[in-house]
Formats: C-alpha cells, structure tokens, sequence
C-alpha cells in the first residue's frame, strides 16, 4: 500500500470509529484500498484511492443512506484532515526539504531546500503552495516564478543532469551506499548552503525518503548542530511543499530543454513506455549516449539491452 494511503488511513480511521462506524472488511485496490463498513443497519463501501497527479481522493456506495452522507462528510481531501493535527516542529524559523526525479528513468535529480518563518503561512497558502504532487504544471510554473520573485534568497536548488547522476551513483555504489545514500548527501549540501544565508533557522524538515533518517545523520557527520525532522507527509509544512514545487519546477524545466535539445518527446515515470523512446534514442544517437539521458543503474536499462536488435 502506497505510503500516502497509509498516512490517510492512519488519520481517517480513529474519526470513523468515534462516530461508531465499524470497518468489516479491508481490502487492497489497485492503486487504492476498499473499506466495508457498517453503523446500525446500515452498510456502505468506500474505496479511497491514490495517485501522485490528485493525490488521495474517494468513492462512497450505499444507495444514499445516512451512512453514505456521513462517510462524504468525513472523507474529506488529505490536507483537509491534516489541518487538525498537531504541527510537526514549533520553530519559528526552518528549512525544508525535498527532491524530484528520482523515481523517472529520463531526466534529473533535483533537490531543494527552502527557507520558511513563521508569519508568512497566509501569503503562501494564498498563491497556491501545497505538496507539488496535487498541482498541475501550469500551477508549479506560476507559483514557482512568484516564488523566485520574493523569496529567491530562500532558495537551495540543485540540479543533477543525468550524465553527472550516473557518474554520482557508480561512486557511490562502489563505497557500497546506494540511492538513498545519494540523496542524503544532496539534502545536506543544500541544507547546509542555505543555513548559512538564513542563520536564524531553528531546525530543518525533510520529506523521509529512507527508514535510515539518513539525511540526519548526513548532517550530523557534517557537523551540523540544528535538529533534523524526517516525516512522511511532510509537504503538508509550506517550507517542504515550497522546496517540493521548486524542486518539480526545476525538473521539468531541464526535463523540457531535454526534450528540445534531442527532438525526443521523452515520457517521465520509469514505466515500460520509457523503453521504446530509450531505443529510438539509441538508434538516433548511439547506445553510448544513453547516458546522457537515463538514470542507467534503473532495471530499465537491462530491459532495454536485454531487447532483440
């Protein structure tokens, strides 16, 4: 189960049982989870799905009975429900970040870092600021450029091309460190260049993407003091959803130039569609430059050698 509908659940779930809902059976959907659930005499489904385009959304069965309308009233969208619990740090001032590109097979790694005070929540909940995964490209692009505009020196951004990913990834790996590792040592770096133009920071919040809290103990081994925060779910914080959207505002803007430069309408993602753009690339420009494209350490590059000539 995808780790947003887990985190959903974890906060939907406890309001069900206090209005004495009671779940009957829970099962996995492709790209979601079904729950039959009962109150008095009455019975209901509701299927919760996620996607990274809309992020979590949901279906309610039941033939317009009271069940039905209540499960409507509580199933509101993920940040709805977000909003009631606790924050997740009490600074005043922080940094958060979060990166884009690692699960796409074309393209680069971006990782950002944003600075954020306390005060400025209305002025970015304004303009649109939210985790980038429920924003169109269209959105990402204008609240991007404001972003850039009045609050460029909150800005951490790094951008790795591929050919320079793979050459990052095939050192790590020979230290025996994989792409978590990677990652780590991005967040840090650019955590790190950023406290030191916003000294008055208190912590930083990072979006986890490893078990390991391997970006804490990044820092730590830079000696870096403040306190490092690593949660799921942590672009509902502006600072995190700000380095999201400029993390995916960069990555689609190198995606783009990509695109032109080799007059390859390039797919994202790392699904099986990637493969026959990969062998027109090839055939084009020659296997060698593959790398000048693609992350080649993904399974998709042995699928595609793997291929009948």
């Amino acid at each position: 189960m995808h780790k947003e509908l887990e985190k959903y659940l974890s906060y939907l779930l406890p309001e069900l049982q206090k209005t004495g809902i009671a779940i009957d059976e829970q099962v996995e959907l492709p790209y979601g989870v079904q729950l039959k659930v009962s109150r008095n005499n009455y019975k209901s489904i509701l299927n919760i799905y996620y996607s990274p385009k809309k992020g979590i959304s949901t279906v309610t069965t039941g033939n317009n009975n009271p069940l039905k309308k209540l499960l409507g009233d509580l199933c509101r969208f993920q940040e709805d429900l977000q909003l009631e619990l606790p924050p997740m740090h009490t600074w005043n001032a922080w940094i958060g970040s979060d990166e884009c590109g690692k699960g796409d097979y074309f393209g680069p790694l971006v990782v950002c870092a944003f600075a954020f005070k306390r005060g400025r929540e209305n002025e970015f909940k304004n303009i649109g600021v939210m985790d980038s995964k429920k924003l169109n490209n269209e959105e990402i692009n204008r609240i991007a450029k404001y972003l850039y505009k009045n609050h460029a020196n909150c800005i951490y951004c790094i951008v790795i091309k591929p050919e320079k990913y793979n050459e990052l990834i095939a050192k790590f790996k020979a230290q025996k460190k994989n792409l978590n590792d990677l990652l780590a040592w991005l967040h840090s770096t650019a955590i790190i260049a950023l406290q030191k133009k916003h000294p008055e920071s208190e912590g930083v919040l990072v979006d986890q993407f490893s078990m390991s809290h391997k970006t804490k103990y990044a820092l730590q081994e830079k000696k870096f003091s403040l306190p490092c925060i690593e949660r799921t779910g942590a672009e509902i914080d502006p600072a995190v959803a700000s380095a999201s959207i400029i993390a995916r505002y960069q990555f689609l803007e190198a995606f783009n130039a990509m695109r032109k430069f080799y007059q390859l309408n390039f797919p994202q993602s790392a699904n099986s569609s990637v493969i026959n753009y990969a062998q027109e690339f090839i055939k084009k420009y020659g296997e060698k430059r593959l790398g000048e494209v693609a992350k080649l350490h993904f399974k998709t590059t042995n699928q595609i050698n793997n291929l009948p000539e």
